[in-house]
């Protein structure tokens, strides 16, 4: 048996959709930057173990163009792009 394994959607340049509600049109743009920015570790909230400010993290965020030049910033967790239903769009039309 075979495992299909989705193409990643934190490649700068990759065409990516995706949908935030289920009753909602799905957003379609193209990834112009991924980066990495420090952030609370929610496993550790502040005050726990003795941690005065709590235990940071790094998240992988990305910034996606739509077509109307509006700029998204958002999330590139694992389960945040399962949430949002976003997938990478194939670069071939048939």
């Amino acid at each position: 048996m075979s495992k299909v394994i989705p193409a990643p959607v934190d490649v700068p340049g990759g065409k990516v959709s995706w949908r935030h509600a289920a009753n909602s049109d799905r957003l379609y743009g193209e990834v112009c930057k991924v980066y990495f920015k420090m952030g609370e570790d929610p496993r550790y909230p502040k005050g726990s173990a003795g941690y005065k400010n709590g235990i940071r993290a790094m998240f992988k965020k990305i910034s996606v163009v739509l077509a109307d030049g509006r700029i998204l910033n958002m999330s590139a967790e694992q389960d945040d792009l399962k949430a949002i239903g976003m997938i990478a769009e194939s670069a071939s039309e048939d």
